[in-house]
C-alpha cells in the first residue's frame, strides 16, 4: 500500500504542471499517506509495530489532509511548504528512530542505505522550511520557487523513489532467501527418504553412510587443496557429492532379498543379479530428478555415484566398462570411499581388515581400480579416514 501511494504521488507531481492544483493535492495527500505507511511497514519490521502507531498515523494523515485542504483554499504557498515539510519530517524522524534499532538486528544492506536516505530527506526538509521563512522565498506558486528550493523539492523526491527501490530490492532478496530455504529444505526431505529407502533394503547401516560422506568430503577437499581436479571440485560442487553419497547403493531397492541378505558367498547367477543395482540406481535417481528439477545438482552427482561406482580405471568395471577420465570424478571418489570401508568393516562374505591392510590394497589397487591421483589423496588423508572409521564405528 505505501509504495503504490507514493508512486501515485511521484506520477502526479510529474503530472502537476499540466494537472494543476488538484493534481498537485493529490499528490501531496498521497504522499503523506504513503509515509504514514511505510512508517508503519518499518515498524512492522523491527516488530514493534502496535495498534497505538496504527492510530497515531491514521490522525496524523487525517489532520494532516483537512488542514491541507483548507489551506489550499484560503492560504498560501509557503503555508502548504511548510505544513508538508513539518508532517513528512515527524514520518521522516519515526522512521529514522525505527531504522536506528533495526539496523542492529538486520545486517541487510538495504536497512543502511534506507537508513541514510531518511536522514538526507530529513535535511531536505528542514533546510527548504528555513528558506521558505525568507519573505524573498514566499512563491505565488510552487514552480515558482528559486533555484535552491528546486533542487531541494527534486532531492526530496529523488530520496523518496530511492526509498520506494530499496523496499522494494529488500523484498525481492527476502522473496528470494525464502525461496532457497525452501528449495532447501524440500531437497533435504526428497534425499532423506531416498536414504531411508536405501537403507530398508540394505543390510548397510547408518554409520556406513556417515563414513563414506565424510570419506568423500576428505578425498574431495584434499584435491582441491592440491590443486588437482581443482575446475570439477568447486565448494558447492563437493557438497552436492557429499549430499548425494549416501545413495549409492539405492538401486538395492530392486534386488531380491534372498540375494541381497544371502549370509554367504554369491553364485556367479545371483552375482550378475546383483551387479544391476547399479542402473536400477541410475533409473530411480533419474526418475526423482524428471519430478523435481530444482535439485538437479545434487540428482546430477548421485546419478554419476550410482551408475559408475563400481567402474574400474582400467576399464574392467560394471555396468559399461567406463575407463579413466571417462568415469565421472564423484563416481571415482566414492569408489575408493566404498571400498576402504567394506575392507574395513565386517561383512557377511569377509571378515574385518585391519587399517593398514585397506590402505595397502588400495595402494596396490592404484591405477587398476582406482584413480591414481584420488589414491595419492587418499595416501594424505589416510589418517583422517582412521578417525573417522573409529568415530562412527558400528558398534559406537
Amino acid at each position: 500500500m505505501g509504495l503504490s501511494l507514493l508512486a501515485l504521488s511521484m506520477l502526479c507531481y510529474f503530472a502537476a504542471p499540466w494537472g494543476g492544483r488538484v493534481v498537485l493535492a493529490v499528490a501531496n495527500l498521497s504522499l503523506i499517506a504513503g509515509m504514514a505507511n511505510i512508517s508503519l511497514l518499518f515498524s512492522y519490521w523491527n516488530g514493534s509495530l502496535k495498534q497505538t502507531s496504527k492510530l497515531a498515523a491514521g490522525i496524523i494523515v487525517v489532520s494532516t489532509s483537512i488542514a491541507y485542504i483548507y489551506l489550499l483554499r484560503v492560504g498560501e504557498t509557503h503555508e502548504r511548504i511548510h505544513l508538508m515539510n513539518i508532517v513528512l519530517g515527524l514520518f521522516c524522524i519515526w522512521q529514522i528512530a525505527v531504522l536506528s534499532q533495526l539496523v542492529k538486528k538486520d545486517d541487510a544492506y538495504q536497512i543502511k542505505l534506507l537508513l541514510g536516505v531518511e536522514l538526507f530527506q530529513l535535511g531536505t526538509r528542514i533546510t527548504r522550511s528555513l528558506l521558505a521563512f525568507s519573505e524573498d522565498n514566499h512563491p505565488g506558486t510552487l514552480y515558482l520557487e528559486d533555484g535552491w528550493a528546486f533542487a531541494l523539492r527534486i532531492g526530496a523526491i529523488l530520496s523518496i523513489a530511492t526509498i520506494c527501490s530499496l523496499i522494494t530490492n529488500y523484498y525481492l532478496e527476502k522473496l528470494w532467501h525464502e525461496y532457497r530455504k525452501s528449495s532447501h529444505a524440500i531437497e533435504d526431505v526428497m534425499l532423506n527418504s531416498l536414504n531411508a529407502l536405501s537403507m530398508v533394503r540394505d543390510n548397510e547401516t547408518g554409520n556406513h553412510i556417515l563414513r563414506t560422506k565424510n570419506y568423500v568430503r576428505a578425498l574431495a577437499e584434499r584435491l582441491h587443496s592440491c590443486g588437482i581436479y581443482i575446475d570439477e571440485l568447486s565448494t558447492k560442487t563437493i557438497e552436492d557429492i557429499v549430499k548425494a553419497a549416501p545413495l549409492h547403493d539405492i538401486g538395492k531397492v530392486g534386488i531380491p532379498d534372498e540375494i541381497l541378505k544371502k549370509p554367504g558367498k554369491l553364485s556367479d547367477e545371483e552375482w550378475v543379479t546383483m551387479k544391476t543395482h547399479t542402473n536400477l540406481g541410475r533409473d530411480v535417481l533419474n526418475s526423482a530428478k524428471q519430478k523435481d528439477a530444482r535439485n538437479t545438482h545434487v540428482l546430477d552427482a548421485a546419478i554419476q555415484i550410482a551408475g559408475g561406482h563400481h567402474e574400474c580405471w582400467d576399464g574392467s568395471g560394471y555396468p559399461l566398462g567406463l575407463k579413466g577420465p571417462e568415469i565421472p570424478l564423484a563416481a571415482r571418489l566414492m569408489s575408493l570411499a566404498d571400498t576402504y570401508d567394506a575392507l574395513v568393516n565386517e561383512r557377511v562374505y569377509k571378515g574385518k581388515w585391519s587399517h593398514e591392510e585397506a590402505c595397502s590394497e588400495i595402494a596396490r589397487l592404484k591405477g587398476v581400480r582406482f584413480d591414481p591421483r584420488i589414491v595419492e589423496a587418499f595416501i594424505q588423508e589416510k589418517d583422517n579416514f582412521l578417525r573417522i572409521s573409529e568415530m562412527y564405528g558400528d558398534s559406537a
